[in-house]
């Protein structure tokens, strides 16, 4: 069977690796992490449905938002001072760079690997 509606698959997923980050006490808890996420929802308009955030003992972090849009994840490595996140919007998602930029200055000082996928 055809379905009358055309299946949309335009969308971006951007993977961070992000290292070296000196403020280990971030990664820690989950109020810290949950206030990074929801940094990031603020700044780029995202929309959220649910909210799932995972504390780890004795520290580090799990995170994922919902999203309209799609999601939001985060995984937090205190003992290697690294966080890895990634945004998928199955919509284009014209504010990568902005993201990124944003993402380093949460984290300063670090180095930011990243990954942008269309798909």
């Amino acid at each position: 069977m055809i379905s009358p509606h055309p299946i949309i698959t335009k969308g971006t997923h951007i993977i961070l690796d992000i290292k070296n980050i000196e403020n280990n006490e971030i990664l820690k808890f989950k109020n810290s992490t949950i206030e990074i996420l929801d940094k990031i929802v603020k700044e780029f308009d995202l929309n959220v449905v649910d909210k799932a955030i995972h504390q780890f003992e004795p520290f580090g972090v799990t995170g994922v938002y919902v999203l309209s849009e799609s999601h939001l994840s985060i995984h937090t490595f205190v003992e290697e001072q690294k966080v890895s996140m990634d945004l998928y919007t199955c919509k284009t998602f014209e504010q990568s760079d902005n993201l990124i930029k944003f993402i380093e200055l949460l984290f300063h000082p670090c180095i930011c690997d990243y990954k942008i996928i269309d798909r």
